[in-house]
């Protein structure tokens, strides 16, 4: 984030805290496409990381007055939500890397005929991209994929995610590092985008993956019609660099904005509270 659009988003946060409804809204509309982000990333589904980022836009507003200026309010608006998303959200799926690196084991095989009649191979192969190093992220343990959401894929500086989580910067980067250590030796293992020696590859993937429930052709969890898409922009580079193998995987991905406008829905059940509260 720029600093002059953090300062800005600073003075909507003081004008919102004397009672500046319009300051209010334009602030949570400045915050909520990274709400989403930390959402999305930490919990894997869309309809998770929708009603998460409503919840903690709520907490944003009743919370506000605690807000001292002694970080930025982007900063603050990240601690509220990460304390949110460790407390109150809960897997719906537990992930391991020892099951997804089963998932992986398919031979080599061609995409069935009727699925290549329903979406084009390659976002076919982008969605089972996007889905699996999304599974990845929660096959790691909760502190390690919060750290790695918020320093490798939000690329926060190492200072601001300490103090997101309220923990020493030290303890922050071994968190971090721990984090892309696993993932960076599941990858090399395994990982055919990562090097192209390793034998999986994401359309070996696709007939298991709608055979178990986790690919629908018609609706798509993670892919987007794109001219090109993240996979295809990694693979023209052949092998990542093996220091950087899990950041590039994430870091080439989509950036993800709100669904809809939080600030909208929240402004509507304030309204809607209020004139229960006055009939």
């Amino acid at each position: 984030m720029s600093a002059p659009y953090a300062k800005a988003l600073d003075e909507l946060a003081r004008q919102a805290q004397g009672g500046d409804r319009a300051a209010l809204e334009g602030l949570l509309r400045g915050l909520q496409d990274q709400l989403y982000r930390l959402s999305l990333r930490f919990l894997g589904r869309a309809e998770e990381a929708r009603d998460a980022t409503q919840e903690i836009s709520i907490l944003v507003i009743t919370q506000l007055s605690t807000f001292r200026g002694e970080s930025s309010v982007s900063t603050w608006a990240y601690r509220v939500a990460s304390h949110h998303l460790l407390r109150e959200r809960k897997q719906t799926r537990k992930f391991s890397f020892e099951s997804l690196e089963a998932d992986l084991s398919q031979p080599p095989n061609a995409i069935e005929p009727d699925l290549l009649a329903s979406a084009e191979q390659r976002l076919l192969e982008e969605e089972l991209f996007l889905g699996c190093t999304q599974a990845m992220l929660n096959s790691l343990d909760v502190p390690q994929r919060i750290a790695f959401v918020l320093g490798a894929v939000l690329d926060l500086e190492a200072s601001e995610c300490a103090l997101v989580l309220e923990i020493s910067e030290v303890a922050f980067r071994k968190r971090l590092s721990r984090a892309r250590r696993t993932l960076d030796a599941f990858v090399a293992k395994h990982c055919g985008v990562a090097n192209p020696e390793n034998p999986c590859r994401c359309g070996y993937q696709v007939n298991y993956a709608r055979s178990q429930g986790r690919l629908d052709p018609l609706r798509f969890r993670f892919a987007q019609a794109t001219d090109q898409t993240s996979l295809e922009a990694l693979q023209t580079f052949g092998e990542i660099k093996r220091v950087r193998r899990s950041l590039e995987l994430y870091r080439a991905q989509p950036i993800a904005r709100a669904p809809e406008d939080f600030a909208e829905h929240v402004r509507a059940m304030i309204e809607s509270v209020r004139t229960l509260s006055v009939s």
